[in-house]
């Protein structure tokens, strides 16, 4: 989720728009030496990254057939499928809940297994990868080696042959791989992984219709849409993150009805009635809800993160919202009506506190991740309209006739603007606000999905805090005040993984060298501080912009164009 390592970057290819930072690019250096990336490739090889970076392991093949079944004691495989069934299935339920549950008894008793016996570990493994990222039992410094000591065992026993087609066991265990790459530094082996899962969904005409409409046991047919539509919401998600396009057309996508809200055990084995009792609501809704929510992020990033945009607008309204849209594709104020349907729509058990009153912690849970989902989908939304009002000052094609601070397209940009800054604060105050003291997980999205909301909203704040216009509204204090929410969310998930300290300084980095380079700009600093990144306050109050920071960073770094706004629409995959 976080991004790629260093060695894998020549075998990459590009980021997108939504992603690539040709600013992050040239402080990566000054981030290295803040905080070493702890993946420094030596070889400069166009053709790619070494092999023992894929999928499959480096190790030397057995030649003996018996397989490496080793499990961990039982009671520690039962504390983390706990932690997967409380905290991972009930946002990404791309499983057969039921049968893996009955398999994983099958397993201790000794009874003959009903699935493909290879396969089935290899799930195993992988799901004790993911709840060892999660588990509070496990101290955070530890949670890495835990967890890759379980997916280098997932990979020996994955035995997947490219040359065949794949089976719906080994999609869901792909799609459980790229979910537990997220919280790793394997950006790459996360990106691949994903599209395995989709092209082999694809061979067996799971994005069609008809090919789940045939199955006439209902399960089956759930379990197939279900199947479907995770890898829908896995290519939308890497997409957004990656900036790179999605493997999935928005038609095929949409094609295949979305899996009923209704639990598993009550979806009959035959028969067409399938009903949630009353009064019971479904766990399914959360999952049909988060779909809806990532078409209308994917509508996003086709319709204004455009690889290709237009450099020599004709007049302001060009310049701030496009000659036209691409095909298909949706305006600012149609995606934004998009969103506000698709809160109206959610169910009551999904409305944050309101969930408490059906007495179970797993509803709040997913209200609290669906929120942050929301806001952050909103926040990209404006995020293009506040980097091009950032560099307004630089538009030539405003109308003679009236000034361009009075122009309306001026004027309702500045209003997206203020909305995007807002918005920033409201993801920052909810992740600040639910963070438990004791350490724990609590009611939060996974940890690498919190670095990237809050690491996001940062920026935006920076970019917020370049403009007097949006100060009027979104005073200098409470920008204050979320920025050091911001730091201390970030560096409390400091012993997580090396991303969230490489975040932290990337944000230093951006505001010494953004905020400041844009103050000397407006009060004609000296030349001297502006060349050394330094100005004459700090800009953000009395915060402290990190242990140790030192000026000295940015030597050897070429000083940048203020008007290039490409960091704000970057991601923590670029700062790896």
């Amino acid at each position: 989720m976080m991004g790629e390592v260093e060695e894998e970057r020549l075998a990459q290819g590009f980021f997108g728009s939504s992603s690539a930072a040709s600013f992050i690019r040239q402080i990566r250096t000054a981030i290295d030496q803040r905080v070493p990336s702890p993946y420094r490739g030596t070889s400069d090889s166009i053709l790619g990254a070494a092999s023992s970076s894929g999928l499959k392991s480096s190790r030397t093949q057995r030649p003996s057939a018996i397989s490496n079944y080793v499990l961990p004691p039982r009671k520690t495989a039962d504390s983390l499928m706990e932690v997967y069934w409380t905290f991972v299935f009930p946002l990404y339920p791309l499983i057969d809940s039921l049968n893996l549950r009955a398999e994983y008894s099958r397993l201790w008793t000794g009874e003959p297994s009903h699935s493909d016996e290879n396969m089935l570990m290899c799930t195993f493994n992988v799901i004790f990868a993911l709840a060892c990222q999660l588990a509070d039992f496990i101290p955070p410094e530890e949670r890495e080696a835990s967890a890759d000591a379980f997916f280098s065992r997932a990979k020996d026993l994955l035995q997947f042959n490219l040359w065949n087609t794949g089976s719906a066991e080994l999609i869901q265990c792909l799609l459980l791989m790229a979910q537990y790459l997220q919280s790793t530094d394997s950006a790459h082996q996360c990106w691949i992984v994903t599209g395995l899962a989709i092209r082999n969904a694809q061979s067996l005409g799971l994005h069609l219709p008809q090919t789940s409409a045939r199955l006439r046991n209902p399960q089956e047919k759930q379990l197939a849409r279900k199947i479907w539509h995770g890898c829908v919401l896995m290519d939308r998600v890497i997409s957004m993150t990656f900036g790179r396009p999605s493997m999935i057309a928005k038609a095929s996508g949409g094609s295949v009805p979305l899996p009923a809200t209704v639990d598993e055990e009550y979806i009959p084995s035959a028969g067409t009635d399938i009903i949630q009792p009353a009064g019971r609501p479904s766990v399914m809704a959360f999952y049909a809800k988060s779909l809806e929510l990532y078409e209308i992020l994917n509508d996003i990033l086709l319709s204004l993160y455009n690889p290709n945009p237009d450099e020599s607008p004709e007049d302001v309204y060009d310049f701030y919202f496009n000659k036209q849209t691409t095909e298909g594709g949706h305006t600012m104020f149609e995606l934004d009506r998009a969103l506000t349907k698709w809160s109206r729509t959610l169910p009551e058990h999904l409305r944050g506190d309101t969930s408490l009153a059906y007495g179970d912690k797993m509803f709040y849970h997913q209200s609290v991740v669906l929120r942050a989902r929301f806001l952050h989908v909103r926040m990209l939304l404006f995020r293009p309209i506040l980097s091009k009002y950032c560099t307004s000052r630089d538009i030539g094609v405003a109308d003679p006739l009236i000034c361009l601070q009075d122009s309306f397209p001026q004027r309702i940009a500045l209003q997206c603007s203020i909305i995007c800054v807002k918005v920033a604060q409201e993801v920052i105050g909810l992740i600040h606000g639910h963070i438990p003291a004791d350490g724990s997980a609590g009611p939060l999205p996974a940890w690498w999905y919190n670095i990237l909301y809050v690491y996001t909203a940062a920026t935006v704040l920076i970019a917020g805090r370049l403009c007097p216009a949006i100060l009027e509204e979104v005073t200098e204090p409470a920008i204050t005040e979320s920025w050091d929410h911001a730091l201390e969310i970030l560096r409390r998930y400091h012993s997580y993984s090396t991303s969230a300290r490489r975040c932290v300084a990337a944000l230093e980095i951006l505001y010494e060298r953004v905020v400041s380079e844009g103050r000397s700009t407006d009060q004609e600093l000296p030349s001297q501080a502006v060349q050394t990144g330094t100005s004459t306050s700090n800009g953000f109050g009395d915060v402290s912009l990190g242990e140790g920071f030192n000026s000295g960073l940015f030597e050897g770094i070429d000083l940048l164009d203020f008007q290039d706004m490409s960091w704000l629409n970057s991601v923590p995959s670029n700062l790896f």
